[in-house]
């Protein structure tokens, strides 16, 4: 069955294209195919990394949202979204009843393909977030996608407002996972960004010293 992996948090900054372009080196060094969608034209972090391989289309437009849903029905693999910032917006707009130009009714069009939805929510530790998570849960209950909520560790601070919240507690009555994104090196972000590596590819750049490519290979591994 083919997954379709949304990369979602809402705002912006909290480390969505992150999360988005680990996953896609994530499968790229275990040989997976992934189609990859850049959901975001004004700042397109995983296009720039997987340029060779990414559709970036305006999923704040009707036309951007017939692309990407035209790109998940004809693709043979997985296909992975990075949306942009405000992505509940989008997110909106596929759980209509599907019948206007640019909406979509998501869970009957993964029906119609064979395919599952897999909500990658990456939080940091602020109420804004967490309130936006705990509304997506609410929009989505009758889609049942896969969620795993991501913990973007940048900040050494715990996650005590989302393990205390009911958010949390629904997370856990519907089979949701928790994975936890730990801080990379700016210095390697840099260098990915610059030269248009990624956590996978870095191991073969001629400037890539040792140290870099020890932490990208950790931060692969999670």
């Amino acid at each position: 069955m083919k997954s379709v992996i949304f990369i979602h948090g809402d705002k912006g900054g909290v480390g969505k294209t992150q999360c988005a372009t680990r996953t896609a080196a994530a499968f790229e060094a275990a040989g997976r195919p992934l189609t990859l969608i850049d959901g975001d034209v004004k700042n397109p972090g995983l296009h720039m990394l997987f340029e060779d391989r990414t559709t970036c289309v305006d999923l704040r437009t009707a036309v951007g949202m017939e692309e990407m849903l035209e790109t998940i029905v004809s693709s043979p693999d997985d296909v992975l979204i990075d949306l942009p910032a405000g992505g509940s917006d989008a997110t909106a707009k596929m759980t209509s009843d599907g019948s206007a130009e640019g909406m979509i009714d998501l869970a009957f069009l993964l029906d119609q393909i064979d395919a599952r939805a897999v909500m990658l929510f990456v939080i940091d530790q602020s109420r804004e977030v967490l309130a936006a998570l705990r509304d997506e849960l609410a929009v989505f209950a009758g889609h049942q996608p896969d969620w795993v909520v991501v913990r973007n560790h940048f900040q050494d601070r715990p996650f005590t407002l989302f393990e205390e919240s009911m958010t949390r507690q629904t997370l856990s009555e519907i089979g949701g996972q928790i994975a936890d994104m730990t801080r990379l090196d700016p210095a390697v972000v840099a260098f990915m960004a610059n030269t248009g590596c990624n956590l996978n590819t870095i191991h073969d750049h001629a400037d890539a010293s040792l140290i870099p490519k020890m932490r990208a290979a950790s931060a692969l591994r999670t």
